[in-house]
């Protein structure tokens, strides 16, 4: 505990990791091996199949000069400990129940407040989606994702397009050159939906039936080879970085990219059988929410090829942060837990992509015939059931445990914040259930945090 915590300590803190720019430090390799003085680089790389590497991009260096101080402090048998417990416990969950149920006892009951362990077909299910995630995916996507739905989502992502675009021109803080470079990012998107064109080959992966750590074992080797084989080679910007069947979606800001992967496109997130108003208000949120990533505080570092480099002027640059402080403020005083408060900046990103998503979704959905329309269904306005689909996709449970843990881990607010945080800024919010002063979620029109 006293050598992880050293070594813990050496590494930014989650806020500061959020900078691309403090985690891209590019060394040569013999410049970066006389800062670290206990090891031998070329060495070690070259056991590690890695060769003829001049450069090493390096995202924690004063991780590495303490470590290698520590190499010469620490006795080998301390090493020789701290090595076999990392060794054993990320082998943990794979091996006979003692060690799988000591595990979870520390890091499922004592670190997030699980009372009891999922199924074994659940966790081996996970297993095997981290292994051959593509296969399986596969076999998902041509059970549950029909080329009706894809069809039904490309539209999706095409008019939340034209939605952002719409927002873009009329903005009232951002110059006409930093619209263009804007508008030229916004429809350099790479879309990928449901599952990738090309299917990944796991030929030379070995799967026996008689030892499971094994096949980890042959897994983690196979997939640290594929990374490895991509050296030197150009970029393929083909690749996904979920499988099909995550229920999950994400913004690449280096392959300026949004993926959509077909676990996600189920209810509650999209039903092909309900209303626009529904489907706009969940899947069509979590569309605007990858755009809007790509005009985050992060992602606004990143130009339209996917380079880290400026495309705003100064003035539109410091409009920017000015209403994104207003955001992180705002979120700095949501609390949980008698009174543990949510950590603004480290989820700054994920809220300013909320806002944006659930913006985004309601313009273009305002585009649709039933947007246009008041016609109630079950007792509840096009814009109510809007509304009502963004909260239902925000509704579940959490342990304390887990709840706090994640306030200084997760980049993402907690969930009924992700909810409620967006909509007390949003107006037509206000106008659909006639929000008024001293309501809960009632914020006063100066104190409406509006970005994109």
């Amino acid at each position: 505990m006293r050598m992880e915590t050293e070594l813990a300590k050496a590494n930014m803190d989650r806020v500061e990791m959020r900078d691309p720019y403090k985690v891209y430090n590019k060394f040569s390799l013999n410049d970066f091996s006389s800062k670290t003085g206990q090891f031998d680089w070329k060495s070690f790389l070259e056991k590690v199949s890695i060769k003829n590497q001049d450069s090493v991009l390096v995202s924690q260096p004063l991780y590495f000069t303490t470590l290698s101080k520590m190499l010469s402090t620490e006795s080998i048998d301390n090493w020789k400990v701290y090595l076999k417990w990392h060794l054993v416990s990320s082998m943990a969950p794979f091996l006979s129940s003692d060690f799988d149920n000591e595990n979870f006892d520390f890091y499922g009951k004592t670190m997030r407040g699980q009372q009891e362990q999922k199924p074994r077909w659940k966790r081996v299910l996970g297993v095997v989606d981290g292994a051959v995630g593509m296969q399986l995916g596969k076999m998902y996507s041509d059970k549950y994702f029909t080329p009706k739905a894809k069809e039904r989502m490309q539209e999706l992502v095409n008019n939340l397009q034209v939605a952002f675009e719409a927002r873009i021109n009329n903005l009232d803080w951002m110059g006409d050159d930093t619209k263009q470079k804007a508008k030229e990012k916004l429809h350099s998107f790479i879309k990928k939906i449901g599952y990738p064109d090309k299917w990944k080959n796991y030929d030379g992966l070995t799967i026996s039936r008689n030892s499971f750590i094994e096949n980890i074992l042959a897994s983690n080797q196979f997939d640290y080879e594929f990374e490895v084989s991509k050296l030197g080679k150009p970029v393929d910007k083909s690749e996904w970085g979920m499988t099909p069947p995550t229920v999950n979606a994400y913004y690449n800001p280096v392959f300026n990219e949004i993926v959509f992967p077909a676990g996600i496109l189920q209810y509650p997130f999209f039903d092909l059988q309900t209303d626009d108003a529904s489907i706009y208000g969940a899947i069509g949120a979590v569309i605007g929410h990858e755009m809007t990533h790509g005009f985050d505080d992060q992602g606004c570092q990143y130009a339209a090829d996917g380079n880290l480099k400026n495309w705003w002027t100064d003035k539109d640059k410091k409009n920017f942060d000015a209403k994104t402080k207003m955001v992180k403020e705002q979120f700095d005083h949501y609390t949980i837990l008698d009174n543990k408060h949510v950590n603004g900046a480290l989820t700054l990103g994920e809220n300013i992509a909320d806002l944006g998503g659930i913006t985004i979704a309601y313009d273009a959905f305002k585009m649709t015939e039933q947007g246009k329309s008041t016609t109630p269904i079950d007792g509840f306005t096009p814009d109510q059931r809007f509304f009502l689909s963004w909260a239902q996709v925000w509704r579940n449970n959490i342990r304390d445990e887990e709840a706090a843990q994640r306030l200084v881990t997760d980049p993402h607010s907690p969930g009924i914040f992700r909810c409620n945080g967006p909509l007390s800024n949003f107006n037509p919010f206000y106008s659909a259930f006639n929000v008024k002063e001293g309501d809960k979620m009632y914020k006063p029109e100066n104190e409406r945090a509006k970005v994109w």
